[in-house]
């Protein structure tokens, strides 16, 4: 109670410093137009203006701007975002502990997903049910958004916003939805691509305005069908075997071939009770490396000594690129007005979505599995039947077997079922009191769920009972592909499932108004106080809890929560307004913003400053400087610790066989209640210019730089590994996070440590990361003439400075590296006429290095510059039978431009900057009444 006293207490101080003042006047209500502004706020402010003047780096998307675009989803209309960097949470994902589905993320300035904050109508969304990554990463499901309700999509560049959150290190997204709205409309789209995958769209919004006009109530509800996307169906992504698309040198590289060495022929070795490799005469070495190695001949089927051929199964042939998806979103308004000083608004958001996507049948792996044939199995070669089955062993010893690599292809693609959903409700009121002060207050509830099958997945115990059985209904993987009968694959075929709920509870309130005139200008304030309470909850099925599923890693519950208080304050002084303006200062004004924010265990004051100076008006200056301060997610500190299996050299143990990095070790990460927040630094500076001599043309460009420290990440354990050896050679010291059972007297003569029992790789504040660049926007909306109305828009920014530092201090320059390439831009040119209107979007990536990938010489791949258009052109009917009716006929990707060949993936191109969808036509018919 003592706590939280305190916390209520320093959101009051921050509420009097902001209100404390001497005469409050009210603000002017004309400028001398004859057309009456009304005062609005824009994202990084809470104080309204009559004008936005371009003070905060903000980039506005509207509805119009999203049609020119010809996006029908949320995760399209995010690619084109120039600052939204390696969007690696997407709905591509196939891996067993990834946001599978129909998902959609956003990572301004390259800072992670966790990094940015993402609002809707101002206020925050819950995270997704499913938190990704190691560390995990609590991002927001933008999908659950309707596209069709969007008004427009407000992205704020300048680091951290003391407004809505300090954790907004990368800036703030916040989608402003269709309020107050009359009339019916009804839009429906079809979609095809090449080949003929399809798309249905259908979206219908509403709203009428009654109780004498005191009462409005809006709703609008889409539906969203899409078939899925085959990786057969790319030339980039049909093959593993990079080799056969790439040109020389790379053609010859070995690397490039991304098939599995898990194929329907498989790969062993026979072991003793002690799980080490053994020798068998006549069918095994029974010396050196390959010790106990055999494999099956995948050309006569024979049982051969030795390793044998590795990188030889497609599973490219079973894997998909996009999940086939139906998705239902609803979203409806209401707004009251109780008098002339107060009223009452209330949102509802409901989404759901079904998604369903397939990748190649299980692999079973001695690195992530171990699963070993009992040597009492019928069809164990070198077991109690020696020479076959049926056939009694009558000299050699019985061996176990472990199966290094195998895919038992008559179990089938793996198949993922997810669900996602999400519900929120937002309710309150809001006014005007003592004439010139306006005040908020709401409650926010939020649920976001997740729940994902994985059929065709395998339990390991169940699959080692069938491998042990000594009939002939055991489980054969010594025979190549398809000679298991379905109900053997039925003995240890399973079903698993996870799911993920996260919760968000807010009461909110704020005020804003004017404390007295300078000459400036009215000084205004704004103020308010926030409790919320963030909840993640996940669950597993008993498999995936006992470590039970072939190829997956061990699952664990997670029940976490947190209650966290925050109070904000912002002052906006006009030093110089156009009343009092001189030559060379037309206008100057001061924001100073602070926000208090008490997770319990950590608390925080950061600070925001804005400076603007208008020589002109047509020609402004503009600079801010923010903090940052983004606590661990409840994931990050309570996630229980689960045991993963990686393969790792143990430089300490030589020349002991558990040294080599064929033999995995057992890795521990998890949650550390004792993580430190992750902080930051961040400044713009801006020049903004209203070309006067060129009526309605205007530019900006900014120059901004993060800096984060503290970040949060795990481990590497081959280096917490190397650091082990390195003191057991300089003193016999030890690293602490290196668990080792006690020395043998062996271990004691060769004078080596004891063998590994784990690294332990829970998360640790490690590294610190540095962006900086500049942003460029243009707009020009040409005059009409008699041709027309012509508008035309550019955004773009260009990463200078990327780099990272971790824990030991060695300094990794990222930029043009993987996943970061120097710039993105999008440009628009729209036109209308009459009738009539048309537009054409321009996406482009640069180029960027593979730096995992490199040619006899050195050199590395290039990922080429990719640069895509999008057209549409499309015809309004105002009079005769189609009245009201608007019909669009469009083509996205129109030259059908593949992404850029990335050899160092299976699907051949990087799903963070780039998609697989080719081009896609389509027509929309719009009708209002």
């Amino acid at each position: 109670m003592t706590k939280t006293l305190q916390t209520l207490a320093a959101c009051g101080l921050l509420a009097l410093f902001a209100s404390s003042a001497g005469a409050q006047t009210a603000p002017s209500s004309t400028n001398g137009d004859t057309v009456k502004l009304e005062a609005f706020t824009v994202t990084g402010s809470n104080i309204p203006r009559l004008e936005q003047e371009n003070v905060l780096p903000i980039s506005t998307f509207t509805s119009a701007d999203l049609e020119n675009i010809g996006a029908p989803t949320i995760a399209e209309v995010l690619e084109a975002l120039p600052y939204s960097q390696n969007i690696n949470i997407n709905e591509g994902e196939t891996g067993a502990n990834g946001a599978r589905g129909d998902v959609a993320s956003v990572n301004l300035r390259n800072l992670g997903a966790g990094n940015t904050l993402v609002l809707l109508n101002g206020r925050r969304m819950s995270a997704h049910g499913v938190t990704p990554g190691t560390p995990p990463v609590s991002f927001v499901n933008l999908s659950s958004i309707p596209v069709s309700a969007i008004d427009q999509i407000e992205v704020l560049r300048d680091g951290a916003s003391a407004i809505y959150g300090s954790d907004a290190i990368g800036g703030v997204i916040n989608t402003r939805l269709k309020s107050t709205y009359t009339g019916f409309d009804l839009s429906t789209r079809v979609s095809f691509g090449d080949p003929s995958r399809k798309e249905i769209s259908i979206d219908v919004g509403g709203g009428k305005i009654f109780n004498g006009g005191k009462t409005s109530l809006s709703l609008f509800f889409s539906y969203f069908d899409r078939d899925p996307l085959y990786a057969l169906q790319r030339s980039y992504s049909g093959l593993a075997d990079n080799r056969l698309i790439a040109p020389e040198p790379w053609a010859s590289l070995s690397t490039l071939n991304r098939a599995s060495s898990s194929s329907p022929y498989g790969r062993f070795t026979a072991v003793d009770d002690s799980g080490n490799a053994v020798g068998v005469s006549g069918v095994t070495p029974t010396s050196g490396s390959t010790r106990g190695r055999f494999y099956v001949d995948p050309v006569t089927g024979a049982i051969r000594s030795s390793t044998g051929p590795s990188a030889n199964y497609d599973f490219q042939n079973e894997g998909q690129l996009i999940p086939q998806t139906t998705r239902y979103n609803l979203y409806s308004t209401l707004n009251h007005q109780i008098s002339d000083q107060l009223s009452f608004f209330g949102e509802l958001s409901y989404y759901t979505a079904d998604s369903l996507m397939q990748s190649g049948t299980t692999p079973i792996s001695s690195g992530t599995d171990g699963v070993v044939v009992s040597k009492t199995g019928y069809y164990n070669p070198v077991g109690t039947r020696f020479y076959g089955p049926g056939t009694a062993n009558p000299t050699g010893t019985p061996r176990d077997v472990l199966i290094r690599n195998y895919r038992p292809v008559e179990l089938g693609p793996r198949t993922f079922n997810t669900n996602n959903k999400s519900l929120r409700l937002v309710g309150g009121f809001k006014g005007t009191v003592f004439d010139n002060w306006n005040f908020e207050t709401g409650a926010l509830y939020m649920r976001g769920e997740a729940y994902l099958d994985s059929q065709n997945a395998m339990s390991q115990s169940k699959l080692e009972a069938a491998l042990a059985l000594p009939t002939a209904d055991a489980m054969n993987p010594f025979g190549g592909p398809n000679v298991n009968s379905q109900a053997t694959i039925d003995k240890f075929r399973i079903t698993a499932w996870d799911e993920g709920i996260g919760t968000l509870s807010i009461l909110d309130a704020k005020a804003n108004g004017v404390l007295f005139e300078l000459p400036g200008g009215d000084v205004a304030t704004a103020f308010g106080v926030e409790f919320r309470s963030e909840k993640m909850q996940q669950r597993n099925d008993a498999y995936g809890l006992a470590d039970d599923i072939i190829a997956q890693s061990e699952q664990i519950d997670i029940d976490a929560s947190r209650d966290v208080y925050a109070g904000y304050a912002e002052i906006l002084v006009p030093i110089v307004g156009k009343q009092n303006s001189k030559p060379g200062v037309y206008r100057m004004e001061f924001r100073l913003a602070g926000r208090y924010e008490d997770f319990g265990k950590e608390s925080a004051l950061k600070p925001g400053l804005g400076f603007s100076w208008a020589f002109t008006d047509w020609l402004m200056l503009r600079a801010s400087y923010n903090e940052g301060f983004r606590a661990a997610a409840v994931t990050e500190l309570y996630q229980p610790q689960r045991g993963r299996r990686n393969f790792l050299f143990d430089d300490a143990r030589i020349p002991e066989e558990d040294a080599s990095d064929t033999i995995s070790k057992l890795v521990v990460t998890g949650g550390n209640p004792d993580l430190k927040p992750e902080e930051s630094k961040a400044h713009n500076v801006g020049l903004v210019v209203d070309v006067k001599p060129v009526k309605g043309l205007s530019f900006a460009v900014d120059v901004y730089n993060i800096k984060q420290t503290n970040r949060i990440d795990n481990p590497d354990p081959q280096s917490e590994l190397n650091l082990d050896a390195r003191l057991w050679a300089q003193s016999k010291g030890s690293n602490s996070r290196v668990i080792r059972e006690a020395q043998t007297p062996g271990d004691i003569a060769q004078n080596i440590p004891g063998k590994l029992i784990s690294v332990q790789g829970t998360y640790q504040n490690l590294a610190s990361r540095e962006v900086g660049g500049v942003d460029a926007v243009l707009m020009y909306r040409v005059p009409t003439t008699s041709l027309g109305r012509f508008t035309l828009r550019g955004e773009a920014s260009y990463t200078s400075k990327l780099e990272s530092v971790d824990a030991e201090g060695n300094l990794s320059k990222l930029i043009r590296q993987t996943a970061n390439p120097r710039t993105k831009g999008t440009g628009s040119l729209s036109w209308a006429k009459n009738n009539w209107s048309a537009a054409t979007v321009v996406k482009y990536v640069s180029d960027y290095e593979d730096a995992s990938n490199y040619d006899i010489a050195g050199q590395p791949w290039i990922i080429e510059a990719w640069t895509t258009v999008n057209v549409n052109v499309g015809y309004r009917f105002k009079t005769g039978p189609l009245k009201g009716t608007r019909l669009r006929v469009g083509a996205n990707n129109v030259f059908d431009r593949d992404p850029p060949l990335v050899v160092s993936t299976a699907d051949g191109f990087d799903a963070s900057y780039a998609d697989a969808r080719g081009r896609i036509v389509w027509v929309q018919a719009d009708y209002k009444f």
